[in-house]
């Protein structure tokens, strides 16, 4: 029964599910509130009973106890004027000696016999005799030539009746709370449920349509226009690495026809006049060499640049950068000797936080440009200053330099001033692409001055390791 049970909630729609058990939940503090109240009210309107026949007590026994030296049977007797003075609706007065014979009485309303009980000391206690509830109280009066009990029997007809009353009245409001909390439950959930519904109506949209569809942002501030702004961001950052990796493809696409349509051109060549002509044989053998080494430069770039943009940051690593500038810069004058180096680098630099690998990386990526782009001045500086909590790296060329127009552009990926002079010193057009996203990974930021004719200057900014 439990497993059906439980399987039938699980089946419910989250709106019919929030409207149950805001019902239940209201359902069960009502009954509890509703409980301790009957049972409070219950409990005061007994002891307000119990007080009465008290008092009523007393109130004889004050009256028995001024006659106590003359006290008589007839005396008793005579009281019966006095016992309906004091005697309220509902109640039985009578009193009666040892034996249990009554002497005097008196009763207002309907009352089940019962046998006097003489007693010693005064007792309170409730009965229920023929479906109805009763108040007895006993107390013993003692005088000179008389010895007796007065009794009080006190139906609880008022208090039941207004015990019905009260049942019902809490009932039928009860009824009347659970039906409208359920009533209202079931607009504030299909309310609050609403941006669910439009988060799933825009999931279905952005299904149909493409990444362009956007939730509707609303104007409370909770957790739900939260959720909204979340989600419009994340469908926001999707639909821009989406763009990015069509854009990506696109361009690898472009990058990789040209060299491998040159390798056909040269082929085709070859296979229909080189084999008999050694001069083209060398020719097509040395231009399909280049291409293809020109390729593989273009795959390895694309390789690390698919690595820089998955990797994320790690803190955790630490640089030296005068080592392995100093190391980077070695390497270097072997390979292109004319070159000259100079390093402007302040005492007691910090590390950097950033793996030693990236770091010469990012060296080479910047000091290779200066390089394949220098003229006749072939002098570059590379200087390093500490500034606040950050470490910056400048490096200085006296190049060709980059016209204004294309400062902001030489970022993107593929992005060439000059293809022809790009091709011919063997750039891919990802190197600056690359170190950006490597240095972004780290949380320092890249930036470029440069005038054109003149030469360029690139800025690199680290967090300093403390």
């Amino acid at each position: 029964m439990i497993n059906k049970l439980k399987f039938y909630l699980n089946r419910l729609p989250w709106q019919n599910k929030l409207v149950l058990s805001g019902s239940t939940a209201i359902f069960f503090t009502f009954f509890i509130f509703s409980f301790l109240e009957y049972h409070t009210v219950s409990k005061w309107m007994m002891n307000r009973e119990e007080i009465v026949v008290n008092r009523t007590i007393t109130d004889l026994k004050t009256y028995y106890k001024d006659k106590a030296d003359s006290l008589t049977r007839e005396e008793i007797k005579n009281s019966r004027d006095f016992l309906r003075k004091i005697n309220d609706k509902d109640q039985l007065i009578r009193v009666y000696d040892q034996k249990g014979e009554v002497v005097v009485s008196d009763k207002n309303g309907n009352f089940t016999v019962l046998e006097p009980t003489p007693i010693k000391s005064q007792l309170i206690e409730k009965i229920s005799a023929e479906g109805k509830e009763a108040i007895v109280a006993r107390s013993p009066i003692k005088g000179t030539n008389f010895e007796g009990t007065i009794e009080i029997v006190r139906q609880l007809n008022n208090y039941q009746k207004m015990m019905d009353h009260f049942f019902w009245v809490m009932t039928v409001f009860g009824m009347a709370a659970i039906l409208f909390s359920a009533i209202s439950g079931f607009f504030l959930a299909r309310q609050l449920l609403t941006p669910v519904r439009d988060l799933t109506n825009a999931m279905k949209r952005i299904k149909e349509t493409g990444f362009q569809g956007r939730m509707e942002v609303y104007k409370q501030k909770d957790e739900l226009t939260e959720l909204t702004n979340v989600f419009n961001e994340m469908m926001d950052e999707i639909e821009t690495t989406f763009l990015q990796q069509k854009q990506f493809v696109e361009d690898a696409s472009h990058e990789l026809r040209t060299p491998v349509s040159i390798l056909e051109g040269h082929l085709s060549l070859l296979n229909r006049w080189g084999k008999k002509d050694p001069a083209i044989l060398d020719e097509s053998l040395q231009a399909s060499l280049q291409e293809l080494a020109r390729l593989k430069k273009l795959v390895v770039d694309l390789l690390e640049l698919t690595r820089a943009g998955s990797q994320r940051s790690l803190s955790g690593e630490k640089a030296n950068i005068p080592a392995v500038l100093q190391r980077v810069v070695k390497n270097l004058e072997v390979v292109h000797p004319d070159f000259q180096f100079k390093m402007e680098l302040e005492q007691r630099l910090p590390y950097v936080l950033i793996s030693e690998q990236h770091l010469q990386q990012l060296l080479i990526i910047l000091l290779d440009n200066s390089i394949k782009y220098s003229r006749n001045n072939r002098l570059i500086q590379v200087s390093c200053t500490r500034i606040d909590k950050n470490v910056l790296l400048s490096v200085i060329d006296n190049g060709i330099g980059i016209p204004s127009e294309h400062v902001s552009e030489v970022f993107n990926r593929f992005y060439r001033i000059d293809k022809a002079r790009s091709r011919e010193n063997g750039g891919t057009g990802l190197g600056l692409s690359i170190a950006k996203q490597l240095i972004e990974k780290y949380n320092g930021a890249i930036s470029i001055e440069s005038e054109e004719g003149i030469g360029t200057k690139v800025n690199i900014l680290l967090p300093a390791a403390f």
